[in-house]
This record gives C-alpha cells, sequence and structure tokens, in this order.
C-alpha cells in the first residue's frame, strides 16, 4: 500500500492544498518499507491530483481538505483519511495501528445541518466587504492558507492602512480546529480577523475566543453602526492601535 500525507515540517500541512510537500510511504504487511518526500510547492490542485495518481498513491493520510479535491481523490480511487491533526510519524503509527477512520462526509461538529459551498461564502464575503468601502483581494500566499481574503480600508481617525484577513469555512474541517489555526496564523501579520459561516452559538463563541470578528449571511444591518460602536464597517471589535474607532458607553 502506498500512503501519501501533505506535510510541512515534520507535522501534517493544516489544509491538502498548502502543503510544500508530500511525505510518500510504502507499506506491506503493517511495515514500512520506504519513504520518500516530493515537493509540491505552488502546484495547483489538479497537478496535485495528478501527482498522487503517478506515485500510484492508494490513501491519502491529511487534515483540512477542500470538497473538490477530495471527490477528485475518491473519483480515482485513492481513500481520503481527513481531520488528522499529528505528526506524520504519530498518524503513521496510528494508521498502522488501525485507529484512523476513512473520511466521511460530516462538515464539521458544529451541530449545523445547513450546507453551504465555501465558494458561495468567498463570493458574498467579498461583495459584503467592497460594499462597505474595503479594497479585497484574494490571498495567494501558501504559509496562510486559511487566509482566503484580505481587505484593507483607511482607519477614519489616523488614516493608516488597516488589514483584515478573511477566512470563508466550508473547507472541510473542524470549525474550532480552523478557527483556532486561523487565528494563530493571522494574529500578528493582519490588523483583524474575520470568520465567515452560517450562524451558530458555538461558532460565534469560539471565534470571540480569539478575538474574532464572527459575520454571517444570515445576519443583518452591516451598514448599521451607532456611536457604541466601531467606526469601521463591519468590524465590532476593537483593533490594536486603532482603538479610538471604538466607543464603550
Amino acid at each position: 500500500m502506498n500512503i501519501a500525507i501533505p506535510k510541512q515540517n515534520l507535522a501534517i500541512a493544516s489544509c491538502f492544498n498548502a502543503a510544500k510537500q508530500f511525505e510518500l510511504v510504502v507499506i506491506k504487511n503493517k511495515r514500512i518499507l520506504s519513504t520518500k518526500s516530493v515537493a509540491c510547492e505552488g502546484s495547483e490542485d489538479v497537478q496535485r491530483v495528478r501527482l498522487l495518481r503517478l506515485h500510484e498513491i492508494h490513501t491519502v493520510i491529511c487534515n483540512g481538505i477542500k470538497n473538490f479535491n477530495r471527490d477528485q481523490l475518491l473519483a480515482i480511487g485513492i481513500n481520503v483519511i481527513s481531520n488528522v491533526n499529528d505528526s506524520v510519524e504519530g498518524a503513521l503509527n496510528s494508521f498502522l495501528a488501525g485507529e484512523l477512520d476513512l473520511y466521511n462526509s460530516t462538515h464539521h461538529e458544529s451541530g449545523i445541518n445547513n450546507i453551504v459551498s465555501h465558494d458561495e461564502l468567498l463570493a458574498w464575503a467579498k461583495k459584503l466587504f467592497k460594499d462597505n468601502g474595503f479594497s479585497v483581494s484574494l490571498c495567494t500566499e501558501h504559509d496562510y492558507c486559511l487566509v482566503d481574503l484580505v481587505a484593507e480600508i483607511q482607519c477614519p481617525l489616523c488614516c493608516k492602512k488597516i488589514d483584515v484577513a478573511i477566512c470563508c469555512g466550508a473547507q472541510i474541517y473542524r470549525v474550532d480546529q480552523e478557527i483556532k489555526e486561523f487565528h494563530y496564523i493571522a494574529k500578528t501579520r493582519y490588523n483583524a480577523r474575520v470568520y465567515v459561516y452560517l450562524s451558530d452559538p458555538k461558532i460565534e463563541k469560539s471565534c470571540d475566543d480569539y478575538g474574532i470578528n464572527f459575520i454571517s449571511p444570515e445576519m443583518k444591518h452591516f451598514n448599521d453602526r451607532d456611536e457604541n460602536k466601531s467606526k469601521i464597517p463591519i468590524l465590532q471589535k476593537p483593533i490594536e492601535g486603532h482603538e479610538k474607532t471604538f466607543s464603550y458607553k
């Protein structure tokens, strides 16, 4: 059996699409016969799938993976074991011990029954921020794989630029894990962070715990900001260095 694990250093990469390397492992009779690393940095999604088919991979062990890529892999007969947040070595040991389950279709564990695609959320968020005066662009940097969009706006008081990282859900993650990783990836580079998904109290609480703005297409009145809220559109959490744009009456 041939196994592929998208990796970042010694750990499984946070997302299949963000990995810079695959660890390819040949297993026979529950013993590892050989391992090697294959570079995939900069590869398009389809090229990654083709690379795995070229190496006759039977199973992919990964953390996050998009629906489209999972379906591609399954369509060519490659099993997918997802939501594995571990070191490469730890994941292999768990696999050999029979402790990993094959992928199932559950998006996350938040209890939401509504289905929304990542592309729909992306398009909605992009339009919302543009309509509220932000300049918006796609994030193309592999090291910031959970940042889908970068929105920029000028602070109304100090006139400095405010950078906002936007992560849209529905990327085949446990939502609590996705929010946690988004927090650590984006907290030092961006002034503010926004997580976009369907309304759910558990998701809202998780975002609040990490100081992340949560928005949903089900929410209303994004343009209605009174004197007790932010002078910056959409954002409702104070921004370090721009606290005066918020009132605390």
